[in-house]
């Protein structure tokens, strides 16, 4: 995760796990000595349950997305945390992780479940709605998909198309682009939990069966996963058909019983011949 200072208040700087100071004291791991800013002012701490926010101070104006906070918050990429003055955007380590090679048209697919893929509302007039993308939702200005009210919002703003393998984003004829996860783009492969920014219109992507950003699409149950190696073909021969077996017609038993019975001859003479 990369802490990026819009006024440039201070260096980015990537955190990765634990705990990471921030306030004016000059203690902190990362030092903002501004006015409004508390000596310990709060602490970013990143575990396996994700990035928490603690406020330290009570005197600490704290924000995220313009929602005040008192005690704790869970963070995710994109959001915007404010320490009284200074805003800090939270973006991916590089802005290389946001895909943007997304085909130059609306790929249209096998239906699938798309009712499942939707906006979810974490700012802005939207806050708390969830929002049906379908195969295809146009963002805009007075638009019929996605109604945006802002200034820098076109009636045409951006889209997003669904299909089997992927969910893109695309602008249609906005001015300064849009932000996903913080990073400013004009086209983007979504995952979900990626976070988009219309001004102050936040919305949180959610799309159960697609991968998380960093994870490859899952081959379906019913369809054979594809081949990624070959072996040269080896033929092999029609094997010789073995001769069929011989019946028993009993002989070898009565050859037995002769056997045993010279035998018996042979012993009862050699008993006859020794009494005399």
């Amino acid at each position: 995760m990369r802490l990026s200072f819009s006024s440039g208040e201070h260096a980015d700087v990537l955190v990765e796990g634990g705990v990471t100071g921030i306030g004016a004291a000059q203690d902190n791991a990362i030092r903002l000595d501004f006015g409004g800013v508390q000596p310990w002012h709060a602490r970013l701490v990143i575990d396996k349950r994700g990035a928490i926010l603690e406020v330290l101070d009570p005197r600490a104006r704290t924000h995220v997305n313009a929602r005040p906070i008192v005690e704790k918050a869970l963070l995710r990429l994109g959001d915007v945390v404010s320490f009284d003055s200074v805003a800090v955007t939270l973006k991916p380590d590089s802005d290389k992780a946001i895909d943007t090679r997304v085909p130059a048209e609306a790929a249209r697919g096998t239906p699938r479940e798309f009712s499942r893929v939707v906006l979810r509302g974490v700012s802005g007039i939207h806050y708390g709605k969830t929002i049906c993308v379908g195969a295809r939702l146009v963002i805009g200005n007075g638009s019929r998909g996605l109604d945006i009210d802002e200034p820098q919002t076109g009636e045409l703003h951006a889209s997003i198309d669904t299909t089997d393998e992927a969910i893109h984003f695309r602008d249609i004829g906005s001015v300064h682009g849009t932000e996903i996860n913080g990073v400013l783009v004009k086209t983007a492969v979504l995952h979900p939990g990626d976070q988009i920014n219309f001004g102050r219109n936040r919305f949180v992507l959610e799309a159960p069966g697609y991968p998380l950003r960093g994870q490859s699409m899952p081959t379906p149950a019913n369809q054979a996963p594809a081949i990624t190696q070959t072996l040269d073909a080896i033929q092999i021969s029609d094997p010789v058909p073995s001769a069929p077996p011989v019946e028993d017609s009993g002989s070898g038993i009565w050859w037995l019983i002769v056997a045993a019975g010279l035998i018996g001859l042979a012993i009862a003479a050699l008993i006859w011949f020794g009494n005399y």
